[in-house]
C-alpha cells in the first residue's frame, strides 16, 4: 500500500469487517475516524 499512497501515515485494519465495513463495524470506523482527525488538530 506505502508504494502506492505517498505519505501513508496510518493502515487501519478492521477484524470482521469486510467490505461494508461502516456498516459492519460502525463503533469501529468511527473511532478510527476521530482518531484521525484528533491527529490532524494535533
Amino acid at each position: 500500500m506505502e508504494a502506492f499512497v505517498p505519505n501513508l501515515q496510518k493502515i487501519v485494519l478492521i477484524k470482521g469487517a469486510g467490505h461494508w465495513t461502516q456498516q459492519e463495524k460502525p463503533a469501529e470506523v468511527n473511532a478510527a475516524l476521530l482518531e484521525f482527525i484528533a491527529d490532524l488538530r494535533a
